[in-house]
């Protein structure tokens, strides 16, 4: 399973971009998805970045984690093994359950309603603690510290491809394009310039929201499954959002209230597994 998920230190240090090569050394324990590229993907290497944080907050280091490896934000279930550690992930609804090998997980939070089910009915036991820990962002990257390097005007809307997506559907929209394939920082710092988000990215609608900013979900056509998506907003409290098909379409919907988050980053916090981790002088 290790060569499945992982990639070498000589694969790494031979084809992994400069950016993220440091942190795919700690992917062993402190898990996140990276494209077979090496390029980052916001909402993936977002997870090694929260995680960090949060253990920081305690003097701890994520390669101290006493068994497996911690899951955290996005749909990256299926690369759980037994003995690991769930805060805030979710499943991927277009991976097959026979990819689910594991049967016993530590899970402290899940991202929403939906992925608690599927582990329940694997008789995993799944606290009721909701949410995707990308709305931590605005802890970690303040909107007043991301103002003072990112000046500039905001703009009415900005558009977040999914990363599979075929880029030739937003020719029209070049300038209001925010790609996902950076770092966290950067891309934070032009995204909250907009008024109004448009994504077919999943963390494109999660960190606009955590940012206060109202966001439109874009069904591109790029194959991604609708679950995610249910399960992210179900565990917000909202049964229904926005869909829309074409970028003109999206122009004119609105979605439902985005309700206060800061009781589910509460709640995040609170459920981080700590005692996961050995302090080390």
């Amino acid at each position: 399973m290790f060569n499945k998920l992982f990639k070498s230190k000589q694969e790494i240090s031979q084809e992994t971009p400069s950016k993220v090569k440091q942190a795919l050394h700690q992917q062993t324990k402190n898990y996140f998805w990276n494209p077979k590229s090496g390029l980052p993907n916001i909402g993936d290497y977002l997870a090694f970045e929260t995680v960090n944080f949060v253990l920081n907050l305690k003097d701890l280091h994520p390669l101290d984690i006493s068994s497996g490896k911690i899951l955290s934000i996005g749909s990256v279930l299926h690369f759980a093994n037994d003995g690991d550690t769930v805060w805030g992930t979710g499943r991927n609804g277009k991976i097959s359950p026979e990819k689910h090998v594991f049967s016993s997980l530590d899970v402290r939070s899940v991202r929403g309603p939906r992925t608690k089910d599927y582990l329940e009915k694997k008789g995993i036991t799944v606290p009721e603690i909701f949410g995707d820990p990308g709305i931590l962002a605005p802890l970690i990257y303040p909107k007043a510290q991301l103002n003072t390097v990112y000046a500039g005007d905001t703009q009415d809307v900005l558009i977040v491809p999914q990363l599979n997506d075929d880029l030739s559907i937003y020719s029209e929209y070049k300038n209001q394009l925010v790609s996902p394939r950076q770092l966290p920082g950067n891309f934070l710092g032009r995204l909250t310039k907009a008024k109004k988000v448009i994504a077919s990215s999943l963390h494109g609608l999660i960190l606009a929201e955590a940012y206060g900013i109202p966001a439109v979900y874009y069904s591109s056509g790029s194959g991604e499954n609708i679950f995610k998506y249910h399960d992210y907003y179900e565990g917000t409290g909202r049964t229904e959002f926005a869909v829309g098909t074409s970028i003109e379409e999206c122009m004119e919907l609105e979605t439902s209230p985005i309700p206060n988050l800061r009781a589910k980053q509460t709640d995040l916090l609170s459920s981080f597994p700590f005692d996961k981790y050995k302090q080390t002088n």
